[in-house]
């Protein structure tokens, strides 16, 4: 088989505004690569490191002076490594971290891999799962309901005070909420079938973590998970819970470390077989076939798609990258030649605007190649109700969908949905949304508890955005943009002309830099 994973960019004529911006990161990047190179120290150049990084927030929104000192001490390492092996240009590194960006085509072209390519002489262990049963459970029934959850942030220094007993919309979750979580989930009934969580359990207080801070809110919510609903999770890991955040690197120690924990913390939730343990000890990545189904579920580590992480700007030459790539790839072929279908469950979606496009274009590939083998991709990260579409001129390939998160953090209502899969007809056939209604819930305290929410079309929500023309359906768009954000603020209907083009082109994309062209417009 031919390996999917391309690098190519598209060059993009310079306008004076994206010529200032590259200008300004280029005299940036050249200077901190300079004073490194003439053996300086980070606290040398971190003055002019903090006077950017303000600049960023500023920019964002965001006064916050005690931020950027603590961010630059925590990510000054990790900036320090890539500065001096990165093989992109500034302009590039412009782009890539989405500061650059035009709605023009035509900036010259880079490839990374040429087809078809060999793979690396020590890929990562593939399990065979043959031992799927076709088209039914064990039990007779012909569907499948699965529970997912994600982006938990559980913060255990949370107080009542001006805030919430269940929560903030500015802050993460607090431990009573996840009580409720919890205790909604034990009272469903009947019982979700799979339960899979896609990552992200610390805090948002990235200025403040540590190591053990880090290491120690995941082992806490596996156990308290374990403990509360005593069955299987399947995780995938999110951005967060890494060290510092957001930042990983396989082939470093540090992340060695952080990567063989996070397998070990997992293995409370599932029962690995040696084979997926050695596969989630050295990637963060495993596959497992759903007990008395035919279904493959695939947890990818999606943290080398991410711009926030720093390493990512060293993928051109990351063979850790090329690894995770080559694996996902032939789990899928591996399934495909099993007569097996595929659910890939990872943190960050494919299409989000802070992305890197090249994990687009990967994914792109992969859904437009089996496109009858993977039923389904369930992603988090965005905190938000989203859905993208893999498609491009010739077809759509699949609907990635983007959870709510559980924490209220960023405005949302705490959320998480149950889906059914037809397992006759392999495909996913909608879901319960169930969310808590936070400002009913602390005005009322012990009254207004529940989760629950109204079921939801998959496949004809996503065939009706598709077609979407702003003038036409502006008040489907502005309720999709309510739901966004589970319904947190009756001010998210009021979505005028430019939030209606974004939602679109975010639907309508899963590589980032065509969701920016598309804004652009």
């Amino acid at each position: 088989m031919q390996l999917l994973y391309r690098r190519s960019k598209q060059v993009q004529p310079l306008t004076d505004t994206w010529r200032v911006k590259v200008f300004l990161f280029q005299v940036l990047v050249s200077y901190i690569q300079s004073e490194l190179a003439n053996n300086a120290t980070l606290d040398s150049v971190k003055p002019i490191a903090v006077q950017f990084c303000d600049y960023a927030l500023t920019k964002e929104g965001i006064n916050a002076p005690y931020v950027c000192p603590g961010i630059i001490d925590l990510y000054g390492p990790a900036v320090q490594y890539v500065a001096t092996r990165v093989v992109l240009n500034p302009a590039e590194l412009c782009v890539d971290f989405k500061l650059c960006t035009s709605n023009q085509t035509a900036r010259a072209t880079r490839t990374r891999h040429l087809a078809p390519r060999e793979l690396p002489a020590a890929p990562l262990p593939h399990a065979t799962h043959n031992e799927g049963t076709r088209g039914h459970k064990a039990d007779g029934r012909s569907t499948l309901t699965i529970l997912q959850l994600t982006d938990i942030h559980i913060d255990p220094d949370y107080s009542e005070g001006s805030a919430g007993h269940y929560g903030d919309y500015n802050c993460d979750l607090p431990t009573t909420t996840l009580e409720l979580l919890a205790d909604t989930i034990k009272a469903l009934n009947p019982q979700p079938d799979v339960i899979v969580y896609t990552g992200d359990n610390p805090p948002h207080d990235i200025w403040n973590e540590t190591y053990n801070s880090q290491l120690g809110a995941t082992q806490f919510l596996v156990d308290y998970l374990a403990q509360k609903l005593n069955r299987t999770i399947y995780p995938a890991m999110g951005n967060h819970e890494s060290f510092p955040e957001s930042q990983y690197y396989g082939q470093l120690p540090l992340y060695k470390e952080v990567t063989q924990q996070l397998a070990q913390y997992w293995q409370k939730w599932v029962n690995f077989t040696d084979i997926s343990m050695e596969t989630a000890k050295r990637s963060a990545c495993y596959s497992v076939v759903i007990p008395n189904t035919n279904l493959k579920l695939v947890s990818f580590n999606a943290n080398y798609g991410y711009v926030v992480n720093f390493y990512s700007y060293l993928n051109d030459v990351n063979v850790d990258y090329s690894l995770l790539l080559d694996w996902l790839e032939l789990e899928v072929d591996i399934a495909e030649k099993a007569g097996q279908k595929v659910l890939i469950i990872a943190h960050v979606p494919p299409g989000d605007t802070s992305t890197q496009s090249s994990y687009g274009e990967f994914y792109l590939n992969l859904t437009k190649r089996y496109t009858s083998t993977i039923v389904g991709h369930l992603t988090g990260h965005t905190h938000n109700d989203e859905f993208e579409l893999a498609q491009d001129e010739y077809g759509v390939y699949g609907v990635v969908m983007v959870a709510p998160s559980v924490t209220p953090y960023t405005n949302n209502n705490p959320a998480f949905r149950i889906y059914t899969m037809d397992l006759i007809k392999d495909t996913l056939l909608g879901y319960d949304q169930y969310f808590l209604n936070l400002t009913k819930a602390n005005g009322e305290r012990g009254g207004a508890k529940e989760m629950k929410g109204g079921a939801k079309d998959i496949r004809g929500k996503a065939k009706k955005v598709m077609k979407l023309g702003v003038e036409k359906y502006e008040d489907l768009i502005s309720t999709y943009n309510y739901n966004k954000h589970s319904k947190s603020n009756e001010a998210y209907k009021n979505c005028d002309i430019t939030c209606q083009r974004n939602i679109l082109c975010a639907v309508q994309n899963i590589i980032s830099s065509k969701i920016l062209e598309c804004e652009a417009v």
